[in-house]
């Protein structure tokens, strides 16, 4: 859809987020009290939207009393959405909201309750696009309010359906029902618990750009946040309210963020959510699948923020990808896929001292303050000492698999330095090279065959595995041996041979060939084309192997000096133009 209309549903959110929020007002009944609060609203919405979304009118607002509630029925209720402020004067739309009925009651412990019941009808108007209709069914709002500071402890969003009309191009989108509430609740000792759902059923499109059309089963999303001081929680509400009130330049509002932020960390225990999308269609014109998603889900959990150690884990996962074969070739599509992974053990005393020093390193900041600050987060960053954990990565094709896990711990910043590693598990690694194409790592599959080390599933099936590990002493190690010549700099002292690696394209030279030459005398089947290949990698780790030499398939000095080679006088450096002569076999 247009982003026109993604503004229209942002400015309607907005609109109704502000109202939720209106403060109780000071008046003497509720008649008065909610006509307060709409004008306070009203007058406040240009600057608390930095100036995107301004109040227009509307053709009647009339408030009444209905017991102790007070009744305001709003319409064709009138805003304008502009560009924003860092950007050129413009009107990107006009939204009138048809008919919008609000009550509002004393609620519970001197809270107040807000139901909203939204407009069946809304149009939304561009000037160079014309307008968008939006059809809502039985849709209403609520909200409970506290009466002392305005801050929303509960709210409710529901239709049974809804649909989006875009004239001008005939493009559409229809909605299920719809189900959204969150609240923020006391817990014991003080703390506090935050909930949130949110669940859109039955989503159909049409769009004529393309053509395209599609449906989703539903989308859904929940969400839990904790923390142990509801008090200084709400504080932090009212502090980050205030400042959206505020009509501050974009360098002034990230000032202000930026002082806020060390002190928001001891405020959350946790915070987790979940992003779910079921049963994704795109179509052709021809009502053929282009795109189809049994199930994809993103994840987060952020934890241990108020105490000593925090911990971040994202977790992403796909089932069931389908993917027309005029796209991509089918062996391609990767049917399942999961990444899970974590960074833990972060400890929060240093990383709010690191948070607080880059607040310091913003425009302005004296010379000698802001190095304070650079050495400062430094030494924090050195004192963080997290664990990197890869809890799961796998990818599943129908002829092709895998499966990764690994750790890393400590940082490089530290004098203890780090550790880490890993573990690889591939299913079918004869077919990567159909993957891989011609990109530069299919030129190591030959050579990575070699190193890996057979082994069997649990269902049978067979499996080549890798196993990573990396120290300070060590840079990267695969399977025991030294690997990390494969990303040294290739550029040898005069009068010195080249590292022979695999590349794209492949090293060429006499020096190649005369590697070749000495691995078929040592009777080691090899390529005799003088190009360093996959192949002429894989024979000279059969070669370090049956050698007791370092195993990685790179013919460096002692693979060199084992297999009888001396460099010639005149070696240069480069691809295609390396010269060697055999010596010795």
């Amino acid at each position: 859809m247009t982003m026109r209309l993604k503004l229209a549903s942002t400015a309607a959110l907005m609109a109704l987020c502000l109202l939720f929020a209106a403060p109780a007002g000071a008046a003497d009944s509720a008649g008065p009290q909610l006509k307060a609060a709409i004008d306070a609203l009203l007058n406040q919405l240009d600057a608390s939207t930095h100036g995107q979304l301004k109040w227009e009118g509307s053709d009647r607002m009339a408030i009444h009393e209905e017991g102790d509630a007070a009744i305001a029925e709003i319409t064709n209720a009138r805003f304008s959405i502009h560009a924003p402020a860092d950007k050129p004067a413009a009107t990107l739309a006009h939204l009138t909201l048809g008919h919008v009925e609000i009550r509002r009651a004393p609620g519970p412990d001197g809270t107040s309750k807000l139901s909203i019941a939204l407009p069946s009808e809304s149009i939304l108007d561009t000037p160079d696009h014309g307008q968008t209709k939006i059809t809502l069914k039985d849709a209403t709002a609520s909200a409970i309010v506290d009466g002392q500071s305005g801050m929303v402890r509960a709210s409710t969003l529901a239709y049974a359906g809804a649909r989006i009309d875009d004239k001008p191009t005939g493009d559409w989108v229809t909605f299920g029902p719809l189900t959204a509430s969150s609240k923020i609740a006391a817990a014991a000792n003080g703390g506090w618990t935050g909930p949130i759902a949110f669940e859109q059923k039955e989503i159909e499109f049409f769009a004529t750009q393309g053509p395209a059309s599609g449906a989703i089963d539903r989308i859904a999303y929940t969400a839990l946040s904790s923390g142990p001081d509801l008090a200084a929680f709400n504080r932090l509400r009212q502090q980050l309210a205030a400042l959206r009130q505020k009509n501050l330049s974009p360098p002034a509002r990230l000032d202000a963020t930026l002082d806020l932020l060390p002190g928001i960390l001891s405020l959350f225990t946790m915070a987790k959510g979940e992003l779910t999308l079921e049963g994704l269609v795109v179509r052709a014109p021809t009502g053929k699948p282009l795109v189809a998603i049994k199930k994809a889900s993103l994840g987060g959990a952020l934890t241990g923020l108020s105490g000593e150690a925090a911990a971040l884990r994202v977790t992403f996962a796909q089932d069931g990808l389908n993917l027309a074969p005029n796209l991509i070739d089918p062996d391609k599509v990767p049917q399942r896929a999961t990444v899970d992974i974590a960074l833990e053990d972060v400890a929060t005393g240093p990383l709010r001292t690191l948070l607080e020093a880059a607040g310091k390193l913003r425009q302005g900041t004296k010379p000698a303050d802001k190095q304070q600050a650079e050495q400062q987060a430094l030494g924090a960053a050195a004192m963080l000492n997290p664990t990197l954990r890869l809890y799961d990565l796998s990818i599943a094709t129908p002829a092709v698999g895998i499966d990764a896990t690994g750790v890393a711990k400590g940082s490089p910043l530290s004098p203890k330095g780090y550790t880490a590693a890993g573990d690889v598990a591939v299913r079918g690694f004869d077919a990567l090279g159909e993957l891989a194409g011609h990109a530069p790592p299919a030129a190591y599959l030959p050579l990575l065959k070699e190193l890996g080390t057979p082994a069997t599933a649990d269902d049978g099936s067979p499996r080549l595995k890798f196993h990573l590990a990396s120290t300070p002493q060590k840079p990267i190690t695969l399977n025991g041996s030294d690997i990390s010549a494969w990303f040294a700099p290739n550029h040898p002292m005069p009068g010195r041979p080249r590292l022979l690696r695999p590349a794209e394209p492949a090293m060429t030279g006499t020096d190649v060939s005369a590697v070749q030459q000495a691995l078929a005398a040592a009777h080691i089947a090899a390529p005799q084309n003088g190009a360093y290949d996959g192949a002429t990698a894989a024979a000279v780790a059969r070669f370090q192997k049956a050698n007791d030499l370092n195993v990685n398939g790179v013919a460096d000095a002692a693979t060199r000096l084992k297999l009888g080679l001396k460099p010639g006088p005149d070696e240069r450096d480069g691809p295609g133009h390396g010269r060697s002569r055999a010596g010795g076999n």
